[in-house]
């Protein structure tokens, strides 16, 4: 089975995943010496591990599994700031991905979740108390409460509570504002245009090759209701483009210069919202520099058209838990 380094695992787009990106590359420019794999019970320190049935076969809770939360924002900068909107201004949670690292065997699983996903989400008054759980995009979750940190607790709250329950380790968000600064810093980033993006920017034809530059960078990736048939399916895949061809260009950089991971990490650190210390980072990504990195994975559904007139994304019936089970557990009779 194909190695590669994590540095390739964790992205299908994002500002928030050039933040890990940084520092996984830049953890990888020391020596490897440095790491030294323990060779203890994977057991040890774990409590009772959740057992469950699923279609009559029993299935245990994987022992030594990490889950990360990666996001990435987009807030209108126009924003009221009215008491009405004071607890409902987070803006939307455009990227949402699962980083899933699985320590005994050595995998890291990736989960994209559609921003349109309807799931329940914790709603907030005016006052911001808590006023129930109604159904809704799922990007709207970030929108509700004060401050970055409740914005990301009530996101966390929301895929938890779509992917049945799972317990969410630690989130990584940030604000697609960061994407010039990002974008610059590795000197433009090229990619092609699947789409007709002329309502976008005119010299954005379909089939053309362009390289972008400040505001271009965060206009091509936040593109969607103006652009083909203006669903998020497509600009899932302008992500994937993008940080194809923005990893490759970081790789260059490091090469010439292996400080580039750290004064980057150091200019984008105000833009993010984590409940992660750069050590536990750290720790982590040094367990999981070398495991296997296994393809994005996507919860089957269909798309509709809301009452309100916004696109829903409806995941079909079982497709949240059928991939709980089979990336964060194991058959109690597997050999």
């Amino acid at each position: 089975m194909r190695k590669t380094y994590v540095v390739r695992a964790i992205f299908s787009f994002c500002g928030a995943v050039v933040i890990l990106a940084c520092l996984i590359m830049f953890l990888q420019q020391m020596n490897e010496n440095l790491y030294q794999e323990k060779q203890t019970e994977m057991t040890d320190g774990f409590g009772e591990l959740r057992k469950v049935e699923w279609n009559g076969v029993t299935y245990k809770e994987k022992p030594a599994v990490t889950i990360w939360l990666i996001a990435g924002i987009d807030k209108a900068d126009n924003a009221s700031n009215t008491a009405a909107n004071t607890y409902r201004n987070g803006g939307q949670a455009d990227f949402l991905l699962i980083v899933a690292i699985d320590h005994t065997s050595k995998q890291i699983h990736q989960l994209q979740i559609d921003r349109d996903t309807m799931t329940g989400v914790v709603t907030l008054g005016i006052f911001g108390n808590e006023t129930g759980t109604r159904t809704m995009q799922i990007c709207l979750a970030h929108s509700f409460g004060k401050t970055p940190q409740d914005n990301a607790r009530y996101t966390v709250r929301a895929v938890e509570n779509l992917l049945e329950g799972i317990a969410i380790d630690g989130y990584y968000i940030i604000s697609y504002s960061a994407i010039p600064e990002f974008n610059d810093a590795l000197g433009g980033v090229t990619v092609h245009l699947e789409d007709d993006m002329t309502d976008v920017n005119p010299a954005w034809t379909m089939g053309s090759t362009v390289t972008l530059h400040g505001k271009e960078a965060e206009a091509f990736v936040r593109a969607r209701r103006n652009v083909g048939s203006g669903t998020n399916q497509e600009r899932m895949i302008r992500h994937k483009e993008y940080m194809q061809n923005a990893i490759a260009q970081m790789n260059r950089q490091i090469r010439e210069s292996p400080s580039f991971c750290n004064k980057l990490l150091q200019s984008l650190q105000s833009c993010a919202a984590t409940n992660m210390s750069i050590t536990y980072l750290e720790t982590e990504l040094m367990k999981a520099y070398s495991y296997e990195i296994l393809p994005v994975d996507y919860l089957e559904g269909e798309y509709a058209i809301g009452e309100d007139g916004f696109t829903e994304f409806h995941i079909q019936s079982d497709s949240a838990v059928e991939w709980v089970i089979q990336h964060l557990y194991t058959r109690m009779d597997a050999k």
